[in-house]
C-alpha cells in the first residue's frame, strides 16, 4: 500500500481539485491522509465533507482527515507519516495535482528499483491552467547527486516509511528547505530512483505558498550545515552537491547586515577546493559579484 499524505493549511480554493486528482488514481492500493494544520479558511471543513461523502457513498473511505493546531508543514507531514498504514508514503501539496496514473507509475518505479529510500516522478509547472513543459529526454533510473537524475519535490516524492522514521522524519526547525533536507538524508541512507516524466503539476500561481515568503536564516536549511558534517566528510560527491546548493541559498543573506556574520561563519564550513572559483568570489565579495553578474549576464 502507498499512503498519500497531504499537508493542508488555508487552501480552500485549491484543495478540492487536489483531492479530485488523488481520488481519480488508477492504482487501487492506496489511502489518502489529509493533515489540516490549523486552517482558518474552512479548508478542514471541505475535507470533512469529502470524507463524509465517501462514507455515505461507499460505506467506507480511503480518505482520512486529521486536524491539529498550526505547527508548520514539517509537523503536518510527520503526523501523516506516523498515521500512514502503507509501506511507502507519497506526498502532495494541497494546491498541486497529479495525473491519474501517478501512483501506478510510482509503484512500477518502486518495483523496478527495490530497497531504495526515496523515489520521485517528474513535476511540471502549471500557470493559469497551462503547462510549462520540460524539454528534452526524461531520465529514468537510479538517482545520483545531480538534479538531472533527481525528481523529488513536495508533490512528487515517495519515501520508504521505515527509512523516513529511521532518518528522524522532517526537521520541524526549518520552514524553507525542509523537504530537501529529508530527501537528501534519505538519499544518503539507501539511495533513490527517479522517473522524470511529468506526472505531477505544481500550480505556480497558487496563493500563500511558503516559498513566496522570505525566511529567517535560522529557519532555512543552510543554517543547519553542521548536521551534514559526517556525510560531507565521507562522501565527496555529496559534499560538492551540498556545498554548491548552500552557497546559492546563502548568498542573498550577505546583503542583510543582520545575518552577515552568521553567513560568514557558515561559509567557512564549505570545501571551496572542489568548487568553481565563482562560488568563493560570490561569498567573499558579494557586491563585486553582483557587478560581475551584470557584466557577464550570468
Amino acid at each position: 500500500m502507498i499512503s498519500v499524505v497531504i499537508p493542508l493549511y488555508n487552501k480552500a480554493q485549491s484543495i478540492e481539485e487536489t483531492l479530485q486528482s488523488v481520488l481519480a488514481q488508477t492504482y487501487g492500493d492506496y489511502e489518502v491522509i489529509i493533515v489540516d494544520d490549523g486552517s482558518t479558511d474552512g479548508s478542514g471543513a471541505i475535507c470533512d465533507e469529502y470524507l463524509q461523502a465517501q462514507i455515505t457513498n461507499h460505506k467506507s473511505s480511503i480518505l482520512k482527515v486529521f486536524h491539529q493546531s498550526n505547527s508548520g508543514v514539517s509537523a503536518a507531514r510527520n503526523t501523516g507519516i506516523k498515521e500512514a498504514k502503507g509501506e511507502y508514503v507519497a506526498f502532495l501539496d494541497a494546491d498541486d495535482c497529479w495525473e491519474p496514473d501517478f501512483l501506478s507509475t510510482m509503484a512500477k518505479l518502486i518495483t523496478d528499483y527495490p530497497e531504495r529510500s526515496i523515489y520521485g516522478l517528474g513535476c511540471e509547472q502549471l500557470k493559469r491552467g497551462e503547462r510549462i513543459s520540460q524539454q528534452g529526454d526524461f531520465y529514468r533510473g537510479v538517482s545520483t547527486w545531480s538534479y538531472d537524475t533527481m525528481a523529488f519535490t513536495g508533490s512528487s516524492a515517495c519515501v520508504n516509511k521505515a527509512d523516513a522514521v529511521a532518518a528522524g522524519l522532517f526537521d520541524t526547525r526549518m520552514t524553507h528547505g525542509e523537504d530537501l533536507d529529508m530527501w537528501w538524508r534519505l538519499m544518503l541512507m539507501h539511495g533513490g530512483a527517479s522517473d522524470k516524466r511529468p506526472y505531477a503539476y505544481y500550480i505556480q500561481d497558487a496563493e500563500n505558498r511558503a516559498m513566496h515568503r522570505i525566511a529567517p536564516l535560522e529557519k532555512h536549511i543552510p543554517y543547519y550545515t553542521e548536521k551534514y558534517a559526517e556525510a560531507r566528510a565521507q562522501n565527496a560527491e555529496f559534499r560538492l552537491f551540498f556545498d554548491t546548493e548552500m552557497i546559492y541559498r546563502l548568498y542573498p543573506y550577505l546583503f542583510d547586515r543582520h545575518y552577515r556574520k552568521e553567513v560568514q561563519r557558515i561559509a567557512k564550513l564549505f570545501d571551496y577546493s572542489q568548487l568553481k572559483w565563482t562560488m568563493r568570489f560570490r561569498m567573499k565579495y558579494p557586491y563585486l559579484y553582483r557587478i560581475y553578474q551584470k557584466i557577464t549576464g550570468k
